[in-house]
Parts: C-alpha cells; structure tokens; sequence
C-alpha cells in the first residue's frame, strides 16, 4: 500500500498539471491582496470576501476544479496507460489499492485548495484566525467528498473529467442554485454549510440551509458510499 501510496503522488505532481493548478489557485489569492491593499469602496467587507472571494471562486472554482482533475486522473489514468494490471498483480486487497490512490488525490488536491482559502480569507479585509480555521475545515469536507466521487468516476469512465465539469458547472452552479431544497444534494453546500457552521459570524450567508452536523454527515455517506462503489468496481474489473 505504501508502495501504491508513493507511486499516486508521483503521478499527482507532475509538473504542467500542477503548475496549471497552482495558478487556478492563485486567482483568489491575489483577489484578495489586491483588496487588502486597496478596500472596495463602499462594500460590507465580510460580505465581500464571502460573496466575492469564497463563494464564487474558491468553493464553486478552485475546489472543484482542482480535485476533480486529480481524482478523475487517480485511476482512470491507469487504465488509459493499461498498468493497472501491475496493480492488481500485487498482493493486496483491492481496498488496498483504492485507500491510497484516495489519500494521494486528497493529500495534493487538499494542500492546493486548503492553502488557497486560508491565504484568501487571511489577507482579505476583516480576515482573523477563526475565519481561516473554518474555511480550511469546510474545505477539507469538500475535498474528501469530491474525491470519492470523482475517483469511482475515473473508474467507470474515459470521459469522468468531462462530467466532472458538467457536474459541477450545471448541477452544483446552476441548477442547485435555483432549487434550494436539492442542497442536499450537493458537495459545494455541504462545504459552505461546515464553513458556516464552524464561524457563523464571518460566513453569515443565507445559502446554507444545512447545519454543521447534517452537512458532516451527509458529506460522510457520500465519502463511505462511493469509496464502497470504487471498491466494488475494481473487485468486478477485468483488466487484460
């Protein structure tokens, strides 16, 4: 597993895609030098970096982008170059082989999105300690939610980066954006609903209609469920 484990974050860090990533990331980051340096006139400056900085660009841009190009690319890429039958020669469990490409996804997909909305929340306006602290535990939800997705998806498809976009540019932006009662349904929601919850004076927007606890556990099945689905599917993969 460790070995797996090593050889996934290898493949995680390569360097045009990272360096691609890296700059999506930096979007907000400098956003919010800029705003610190010169304050929007006339503007809540809390409102403006939740409503300018976060939510449009940092949850609904830069997390779900940079996660879903790593995780659809955990294993589906392994089946594009056909060494995944390398893998299924060693002798560990499948489960063994999908915990690490799982951890090696959200370890360099965390670092990237996590760093980029401590940075954001820590340079803009009104930023403190707290504000930073949550929006780093909202995303790590978000993280590890999108992973699991997008992992089994990289399984079940050659075009999971694709839908990966779809699904978060139509379904997460647009369609649950005008139908509030399917936010259950949606990981970016689960990410602003444990922001909120954990610094509601900072993140004191209307959007999360769930609290701290439904968002933890709904983002918790989400993660058993479609880790269980990975799992399932390369039990029942036959690789030449």
């Amino acid at each position: 597993m460790w070995t797996i484990f090593r050889l996934s974050l290898s493949q995680m860090l390569r360097p045009r895609r990272l360096l691609i990533l890296l700059f999506v990331a930096a979007v907000p980051v400098a956003l919010s030098v800029i705003a610190a340096i010169i304050p929007p006139e006339g503007e809540d400056l809390i409102k403006f970096r939740e409503d300018v900085l976060m939510r449009p660009l940092v949850i609904a841009a830069v997390l779900p982008i940079v996660v879903v190009v790593l995780s659809t690319a955990s294993l589906g890429h392994e089946i594009e170059d056909k060494t995944m039958t390398y893998l299924f020669l060693k002798p560990v469990p499948r489960w063994g082989i999908v915990l690490p490409k799982l951890a090696a996804a959200a370890i360099v997909g965390g670092v990237i999105v996590i760093g980029s909305g401590v940075l954001t929340t820590a340079i803009a306006p009104e930023g403190s300690v707290v504000t930073s602290l949550a929006a780093a535990g909202g995303l790590a939800v978000g993280v590890l939610a999108y992973t699991s997705i997008f992992t089994w998806a990289g399984l079940m498809t050659s075009h999971a980066l694709a839908l990966g976009l779809v699904y978060v540019f139509l379904w997460e932006a647009a369609i649950v954006g005008f139908l509030q009662g399917v936010r259950w349904l949606s990981i970016r929601h689960y990410t602003e609903a444990t922001i909120h919850g954990l610094d509601d004076v900072q993140f004191a927007g209307d959007s999360a209609i769930l609290d701290l606890t439904q968002a933890l556990a709904a983002a918790g099945i989400v993660m058993v469920l479609f880790v269980a689905l990975t799992v399932r599917r390369l039990m029942r993969m036959d690789v030449p």
